[in-house]
């Protein structure tokens, strides 16, 4: 994706703003799409295999396997080329079909299993390495802080996921959630944004399937913002992370209630050094409620518009263009030049 720079924009509304607000048509593409599927290329094992946004929106979306008792495995890209043997089938995501370590995963997977690749970019590269190439989506994320290919890349996991074990779930349904929300907490997510022009550290915490939340959340929020930002587990962030808190401090909790006494705890810690805290669904200096299913693992993913919002709109209060990760700036560019060489990302 970086091989082509967005169109630069001097302001609001950013790229990135546009792709969020017509995530709900690639939605409904993309499940149309993974509907018309055959899925007689799934076996008794399930691999999902991505790189950054692909990795998390594949595993949240796979997500709902765990609390239906299905065995699957989530492994990052670079970790199975390098040290995994998958057996039956491996499902690998990616935005542009180009990352090269999920198509070197999937090329390394082909000595034991079957592969399929999930991808928005008819001939390319995991296109033409997958055995089954799969193309999702309306259109690509034309912003380098990509959120419609998380949400397209999440629910073609989803539908995956309902194939493989046999699920009875209301995926349009969910798909209904997510474009309300989308609709509906803009406006809330800017205004809480306006209280954090001195953040200079985020730390966004979630817990089982929110997990991955809070570290696709996290991405977002440095990318866009250019701010220092981390994903944690909820309960490891209080061994170590603590020690940095100060009032220039963000704590991002996404709440649920497994976890809500432990988020109270830390919500009333963060007082004593002056940190800011905001919950998603839950109690802290700062609130903001998505539209629950009552399925936790389903609303991992509606949990990410509450989560892009805020990266998107605490971008415009720093006063940073969200699309570009810098690359403006000589520097920045030849350093991802170096990590991810022409057609490598």
């Amino acid at each position: 994706m970086t091989d082509d720079l967005p169109e630069l924009r001097k302001g609001h509304p950013y790229v990135m703003y546009d792709m969020l607000k017509s995530s709900a048509h690639g939605i409904r593409k993309t499940i149309d799409i993974m509907e018309r599927l055959d899925y007689s290329f799934l076996g008794k094992n399930l691999f999902v295999t991505g790189n950054g946004t692909a990795y998390h929106a594949a595993a949240i979306g796979s997500g709902i396997l765990t609390e239906h008792g299905k065995q699957w495995f989530p492994v990052q890209a670079f970790e199975m080329e390098k040290y995994w043997k998958p057996m039956d089938l491996v499902m690998a995501y990616s935005h542009t079909g180009k990352t090269k370590s999920t198509v070197d995963a999937v090329r390394h997977a082909k000595n034991t299993a079957r592969t399929a690749g999930v991808t928005h970019y008819r001939d390319s590269p995991l296109y033409l390495e997958a055995d089954v190439p799969i193309v999702i989506g309306d259109s690509p994320d034309m912003s380098l802080c990509n959120t419609k290919a998380f949400f397209d890349n999440a629910f073609a996991a989803l539908e995956v996921a309902i194939h493989f074990g046999s699920l009875d779930f209301d995926i349009w349904g969910l798909a209904g959630t997510v474009e309300r929300e989308l609709n509906r907490l803009e406006k809330q997510a800017q205004e809480i944004s306006g209280n954090f022009s001195s953040i200079r550290d985020i730390f966004v915490l979630g817990a089982g399937p929110n997990y991955l939340v809070a570290r696709e959340g996290a991405q977002k929020m440095k990318e866009s913002t250019h701010l220092h930002a981390e994903g944690i587990e909820l309960e490891e962030f209080n061994h170590g992370c603590t020690a940095v808190l100060d009032e220039n401090s963000l704590v991002v909790i996404v709440d649920s209630p497994e976890v809500r006494v432990r988020t109270a705890e830390i919500v009333h810690a963060c007082r004593y050094t002056s940190t800011k805290t905001l919950v998603v669904n839950g109690d802290g200096d700062y609130r903001i409620d998505f539209e629950k299913t009552g399925d936790i693992y389903a609303d991992a993913i509606t949990a990410m518009v509450p989560l892009y919002y805020m990266a998107y709109f605490m971008a415009l209060v720093k006063g940073v263009n969200p699309d570009y990760l810098r690359f403006e700036d000589r520097r920045y560019l030849d350093f991802d030049s170096t990590i991810f060489p022409p057609g490598a990302h």
